[in-house]
């Protein structure tokens, strides 16, 4: 059964509410009212067929509404899933001193990919299955060196002990190659299966397509 990896995490940025307007109601905080409906990820995930992380900074108006969405995903066409995702939610927005205010910049973290059980070709045969992906932080670490981002074409064997090797990162500009050979290293993956057994599993590849950094 298909599971989707879904962890998101929320923190603030630094910069000056707006104005709105005056109200009787005491003081409140920005608090959400309705959560975020994963719907929109599980969508864009069937659609872009891989794994990713995305960054999407938005401001709550006084209408408890989401605006300025300005999403960054690892993988582009994971974009216009994450601002839906953003629109479904909804806040009671902040009061101070007897004045509606916009909301301070949010920010939203969440990765996206998915782990199965891989199906059964007709050779009896199960492909690889990314337990552990590719870290944020070292996604990070290969993309200073990259202004405009990166694309990369990886292809990878995987152990039978679901560890990857003889990895060939071929990405553009070269000179992420050996950061991302050494993200793709930590990664675990539950190994290919033939007839049951855990085997090597060589040419796997995975591309990828990273934003470039702010």
């Amino acid at each position: 059964m298909l599971k989707w990896i879904f962890v998101a995490a929320l923190a603030a940025a630094v910069a000056g509410p707006a104005f709105a307007q005056k109200t009787d109601l005491p003081d409140r905080p920005l608090k959400q009212t309705t959560p975020f409906s994963d719907a929109p990820i599980k969508e864009g995930i069937a659609a872009v067929k891989q794994s990713g992380e995305c960054t999407i900074t938005y401001i709550v108006g006084v209408d408890g509404k989401p605006k300025d969405i300005k999403p960054q995903c690892t993988i582009p066409g994971m974009d216009p899933y994450a601002v839906r995702f953003i629109e479904t939610g909804v806040w009671d927005s902040e009061i101070t001193g007897g004045e509606f205010f916009d909301s301070y910049p949010q920010k939203q973290i969440f990765k996206f990919g998915a782990t199965s059980s891989a199906a059964a070709d007709p050779r009896g045969e199960k492909a690889p299955v990314v337990v552990k992906d590719i870290e944020p932080a070292a996604v990070s670490a290969a993309l200073s060196r990259a202004r405009n981002g990166a694309k990369c074409n990886v292809t990878l064997t995987v152990g039978a002990d679901g560890k990857p090797k003889n990895i060939s990162p071929n990405c553009t500009p070269s000179d992420v190659n050996s950061r991302i050979t050494e993200a793709v290293k930590k990664m675990t993956f539950q190994p290919g299966l033939k007839g049951g057994q855990p085997v090597e599993w060589p040419n796997l590849t995975i591309p990828m397509s990273f934003a470039p950094p702010n």
